[in-house]
């Protein structure tokens, strides 16, 4: 039929494929959908399992208006089976890979179970989807409850509708006797005779009104008036035991459900309900890396709140947001009473400190003076990574949170200090590094806590400054000298971690060696000189010069280098005495001929005139 350019369309419940509505589209057509909403969330499921290249196999009739616009939305591709009997005869299924099923909304339970478990023999992996609708998969479990209790079943319904031929479907597999009539008219009333008990159901489309004339026209011709208290009880409509099973929900009730479905836009929650609660991702309280599908699983109970109930759909939303605040404004409060250090992640910085992302929808701040021990200028380091931390304030009423990270490194520092100060002890020898340098020694960490190398412990030999030995930042192995616990003060030793160089000259060195030293030191009795690293000798004043010496510094300065003999080593005494004059001995001057000038005219005096042997005397003092 040629349907004109603007008319209104209505879908009826069972939906349609995706290209006739693009082609109303096209025309331009008033569209209203009344597409039942669980056969809409097959025709999404089924399309996206699609184009994820899964092989897709609906449970359902292949004739039936539902699964031939369900194949529409999978493109045709996927397969259909209507019965376990079929499932040896599929053609192009895959063997070796996995298959995604899902059921016709309105399918018998039981079928979908026994197809399953054929095609878990066929294919290495099956994901089942339970597309089911929940008021038909109830409406079944009641009527095959009832047809267990009563002597023969009337089934009211469409005979075209697929449901309502289930229905049959059950009840005779209950071992009634199923009587299938469209409305009273239909009802043979000879056909119960000689029954004493009657059950009533019906397909999910068939009117009340139907229902009602049915069940009169039976108590008006089987005279089955002194039965009513007990057909109300047994003979009643699919529905009313149905409702009688199903929970009043109001909205905001807090329920226990549990998880049928999940995607990672909305999850399926069986709370009781004629279908199940749609849980939206929007309605829980999800991190930047989270998704719906990897927070819940399927089976698992949890709580929901509802949040809107459309009755005349028959759907119900629900949320987990307030539960969640809920539950984790508690945790907050306890790990604040008790100090609990938490963990979260820094999601803003701002030049008075950081934001931190606590979850379950909260934030709390950090000032910049209680991020660390140290002064931080600039906190963007800290953006989007994990920080740990204490809640030292908090308001319910305004949601505020102060934090503080300086307090936790605090805590930890000072376990750490006690715990170092009470495992070292004098004479070991530990590993630490250079901080700082002073005039008076190096400050060195010994693993969270400093100790002091005063500069007459840094080397064996005289220093002026610690520089000339150590740098910040150097690893050097010192030896504890002492350590005061409630002073928080601890002794080092650089060069005690050392091997005495004392220890080491007599190897080197003997007696009678002449060497090169550094003079160290000048005083009035002699000069010091340096053979090795923190090893000393003495040249004594008058060793100094094979002349008269009325004070050292007259012949040797500081710094200088000079030769020396060694007269002797006293390892025990730590004394090494040395000579100078001995190491370079100098000579005596030798007489000279003394010449006499006599001018050939008159007569002359030279130097050895006048002085005569008084330079001969000088010498020989010398």
């Amino acid at each position: 039929m040629d349907i004109p350019d603007g008319a209104t369309v209505i879908i009826r419940s069972h939906g349609i494929r995706p290209e006739i509505l693009q082609k109303a589209s096209e025309k331009k057509l008033t569209i209203i959908n009344a597409t039942c909403p669980f056969v809409q969330k097959l025709q999404n499921l089924v399309k996206d399992l699609t184009e994820q290249g899964q092989q897709v196999v609906i449970v359902g009739d292949r004739q039936h208006p539902e699964i031939q616009g369900v194949l529409g939305w999978g493109q045709d591709k996927p397969f259909v089976v209507q019965s376990p009997a079929e499932v040896g005869q599929l053609k192009g299924l895959d063997s070796t890979q996995p298959v995604a099923v899902v059921a016709q909304t309105t399918q018998q339970l039981s079928i979908l179970k026994e197809i399953v478990e054929k095609l878990k023999k066929l294919v290495p992996v099956v994901h089942i989807h339970n597309t089911i609708c929940k008021a038909t998969a109830l409406r079944q479990d009641a009527a095959s409850e009832m047809a267990q209790q009563v002597d023969a079943m009337v089934v009211i319904g469409s005979k075209s509708s697929s449901n309502t031929r289930k229905l049959a479907a059950i009840c005779r597999s209950a071992g009634a006797k199923t009587i299938e009539v469209t409305d009273a008219a239909d009802l043979d009333t000879a056909q119960l005779q000689g029954v004493r008990t009657v059950g009533v159901t019906a397909g999910a489309s068939t009117p009340d009104w139907v229902i009602k004339e049915v069940i009169g026209k039976m108590e008006n011709e089987l005279n089955l008036e002194k039965q009513e208290e007990q057909e109300q009880e047994q003979a009643t409509v699919e529905e009313a035991p149905m409702e009688d099973a199903l929970r009043d929900f109001s909205v905001g009730d807090v329920v226990k459900g549990t998880v049928e479905q999940v995607s990672d836009e909305e999850a399926l929650i069986n709370i009781g309900y004629k279908s199940e609660g749609v849980l939206p991702r929007q309605e829980v309280i999800l991190s930047a890396d989270q998704t719906l599908s990897s927070t819940l699983q399927v089976g698992q109970e949890i709580e929901v709140m509802v949040k809107k109930i459309d009755e005349q759909e028959g759907k119900i939303t629900l949320s987990r947001k307030a539960i969640e605040r809920e539950q984790k404004w508690q945790e907050l409060e306890e790990a604040f009473k008790n100090g609990t250090i938490l963990t979260g992640t820094v999601k803003e910085t701002v030049q008075a400190g950081m934001v931190v992302d606590l979850g379950g929808g909260y934030e709390g701040f950090m000032p910049g003076s209680l991020v660390d021990i140290r002064f931080i200028p600039d906190f963007s380091e800290f953006l989007n990574q994990e920080v740990r931390f204490k809640i030292i304030e908090m308001r319910k009423e305004r949601e505020k949170l102060i934090l503080s990270r300086k307090q936790v490194l605090e805590e930890e520092a000072q376990a750490k200090k006690e715990e170092i100060l009470n495992s070292l002890k004098p004479g070991q020898i530990i590993r630490g590094t250079v901080k700082r340098l002073t005039n008076f020694g190096a400050f060195v960490d010994v693993g969270g806590i400093d100790g002091l190398v005063h500069i007459s412990e840094i080397a064996w030999h005289r220093i002026e400054t610690p520089s000339e030995i150590l740098s910040v930042g150097d690893e050097i192995d010192v030896k504890v000298t002492e350590v005061i616990p409630e002073r928080e003060r601890i002794g080092l030793s650089l060069r005690q971690a050392q091997p005495d160089p004392w220890t080491q000259i007599d190897k080197q060195y003997k007696a009678g060696d002449i060497v090169e030293g550094k003079v160290t030191r000048v005083v009035d009795f002699g000069a010091f000189v340096e053979l090795i690293p923190g090893v000393e000798g003495l040249v004594h004043i008058s060793q100094i010069a094979n002349y008269h010496v009325k004070h050292p510094s007259d012949v040797v300065t500081q710094g200088q280098t000079v030769k020396v003999k060694i007269l002797d080593i006293n390892t025990e005494a730590k004394r090494v005495s040395l000579s100078m004059r001995e190491a370079a001995p100098r000579p005596k001057r030798e007489p000279q001929p003394q010449v006499k000038q006599q001018q050939e005219t008159g007569t002359g005096l030279t130097l050895g005139d006048v002085f005569g042997d008084l330079f001969d005397d000088l010498n020989k003092d010398k």
